[in-house]
Formats: C-alpha cells, structure tokens, sequence
C-alpha cells in the first residue's frame, strides 16, 4: 500500500533556516517569521487532531507519524510532500533558496536518520518560476536514491506548459523522475482568479481551482508539445480530483482534427492523458449509489491512471480503508492502492519486513 501525498514538516521555521544559504539566512534570521503571506483558509483547524505533535509543527514529529501511517495504516511506502509547497512568495529567487533548504534538510532528515524501514520516498522541491534555479535543484539531488519525483505546486502566473518552463520538464525527463502537482491549499488571494474573476470563500477555491488549473495546465502541456519533445515525462496531479478529466478531454477531441491544426502534435488528446498524466485519490469522488460511482470509475479508466492518496495530517484525511467505492472490481483497487505507484516511482515490489510489521501483527 503506497501512499502518495503524505505531508512533513520542520519542527518549526527556526529548524529550517540552518538549511539556507546566504544572504537568504541572514535574511530569514533577522525576520524570525516564515516568508507567508496570508490568504484562503478554513476557519477551523488544518490537521486531523490527533496528528499534533506536543511540540512542534503539524506533520513534524517522526514518531507520531510513523505510528498513524505504518502502525495504525498499513502503509508500506509514504510519498513525502514537504513544507515549501505551501511555503512559496512573490520572488522567485527566494523561492528556490526556500525550496533548496528544504530539500537538503529532507535529505537529512526523514530520508535518512526519521527513515531507518527505508518507508519515506522524498521529493524534489523546485521554484517553477526560477527554472535555472529549479534546474540547478534537479541536477543537484537527481542521484539520491531517495528523491523519486520532482514536485511543485499548481499555481504559476502562466499555464506550465509556456516555453519559459521547459527546461525544468526536460531535467524532470532527462533523470526520468515524475512531476507531481500538488493543489496548493492555503492560498493567496492572486491565486482565487479564475476565467471571471477572484473568488471570496474559501469552500469556492476548494471545489474549484484545483480541477480548473490542472484542466489548464494538461492542455498547456499537450497543446505546446511537451509530451512530444519529452515522451518519458509523466505528471501526478495530486488532491485535485479525478472524474473531471474524462469530460474536458472529450470535449478537446471533439475539436481536435479541425482546431489542432496550428501546432504539431502525435497523439490523441485522450491518447496523451493515458500516456503521461495520472491522478490521486483524495479528496475521491464519491456518490449515493455506489455501482454508479464505480461506472464512472471505470469509464476514467482508474485502474491505470489513479493512486491511492491519504493528505496525511490534513483535517480531510482519506483512510485507506475508506479512500475507493466498494463496488470497485478488487484487481483494480490493487492497481490503485499499490501497482500503478510502484511502476510510476519505480519502487520495489517487495520489501523486508520491519519492526512496524512485527508491531502490527503482519
């Protein structure tokens, strides 16, 4: 069982700015706060109540987080997402020194003295907005056996699949490491537009601009010829929904033989979602009748192109027990919960057993 979005944390920003290079930590020390800015957010609290440390940040204490994932779940590998993806600013140039501080402390950390069951699975945190900085990044950490992605989050200030972006996806291609996008959820008011303007509640960006900005982002990277100048590339949208895919990209093939004719392109616009995109669970789609659901499913071609996702410590945490329909056919639930992650981060298939095995009767 693989999960793919498990967030972790500094004990606190002070643990952090020991990572950074200068002038950025000169910087960082004489502001004392993390470089945030306010803006959506829920007015109740962020993380699951029971996943707060007695000291420290939220998804920060290894011990509580190894007992809920590997003791309570039956976790085999954890996919970790890391503090710079809700962290980001205005500057881009700060943004890769954020992003390079936490990647080294990940590497020092939870992918190596917190990772003694060799269970965490790091990713590479870049600055898309800095793509000579988030080239730097990739090359720098492409050979640690424990990063298997690069990550990102989902908003940028032009669709990802712009030029200007392409070296970062031709690094990401070049190491064969997978992009994952990650719905970035404590948003900043510029990050609330859309099509007709910016939203004002938070339940609105949560329900909308996730799906809305990935829905951008697959038709930048296929209309621009992305997938066709990096063939081996793949993206992991995360905690943005699945269903909505099949629809739009039916729609985009309706017109695609007339209107596709400006740019060259190889494939199919469904052709090119099955070969290089794939989706997560949470938050899962979910209906009262659980054989429609389960259609649908079907229909979207789960059982190849989705993976299992809890949000581990967020509020809206999604147990594996309960992350799928239950009328789901079983092979497919495996391919989801397991077999499409292992062959998408190139995981082993097996591994040795462990002191949270023997802990949890397995």
């Amino acid at each position: 069982m693989i999960d793919t979005d498990v967030h972790v944390e500094p004990r606190s920003f002070d643990e952090l700015i020991g990572y950074m290079d200068v002038p950025w930590r000169d910087r960082a020390i004489k502001a004392r706060v993390p470089f945030r800015r306010a803006g959506f957010t829920t007015f109740d609290v962020a993380g699951r109540m029971d996943a707060y440390p007695e000291t420290g940040d939220l998804g920060s204490d290894p011990e509580l987080v190894e007992k809920h994932l590997f003791l309570d779940d039956p976790i085999d590998y954890a996919i970790l997402l890391p503090w710079s993806l809700r962290g980001f600013t205005v500057d881009p140039a700060l943004d890769t020194a954020l992003a390079g501080a936490v990647n080294r402390w990940l590497a020092e950390t939870w992918l190596s003295k917190y990772n003694t069951e060799n269970r965490y699975v790091g990713s590479i945190s870049v600055s898309v907005e800095d793509p000579v900085g988030a080239v730097r990044e990739i090359e720098e950490w492409a050979g640690h056996p424990g990063f298997r992605q690069v990550a990102i989050s989902h908003y940028g200030p032009r669709p990802f699949g712009h030029p200007m972006y392409d070296q970062i996806w031709e690094a990401a291609a070049r190491h064969r490491l997978p992009v994952s996008i990650h719905f970035k959820g404590g948003a900043t008011q510029p990050l609330g537009w859309t099509s007709t303007g910016p939203l004002q509640f938070f339940v609105e960006y949560h329900s909308l601009i996730a799906p809305m900005a990935y829905a951008t982002h697959m038709a930048s990277f296929i209309c621009n010829g992305v997938l066709d100048r990096h063939p081996g590339l793949q993206f992991l949208f995360l905690e943005g929904g699945f269903l909505w895919y099949r629809p739009f990209v039916d729609r985009m093939g309706r017109h695609w033989q007339k209107t596709a004719k400006e740019f060259p392109t190889r494939k199919t616009p469904l052709q090119y979602v099955l070969d290089h995109f794939r989706f997560a669970t949470q938050p899962v789609e979910e209906a009262a009748d659980p054989l429609q659901i389960a259609t649908l499913f079907e229909e979207a071609n789960a059982g190849d192109l989705l993976m299992f996702s809890s949000d581990y410590p967020h509020y809206d945490y999604d147990p594996p027990s309960k992350a799928l329909p239950r009328a789901l056919d079983v092979q497919v639930k495996k391919k989801i919960m397991a077999g499409n992650a292992l062959e998408f981060f190139d995981l082993p298939k097996t591994r040795p057993g462990d002191r949270f095995d023997r802990k949890g009767g397995r």
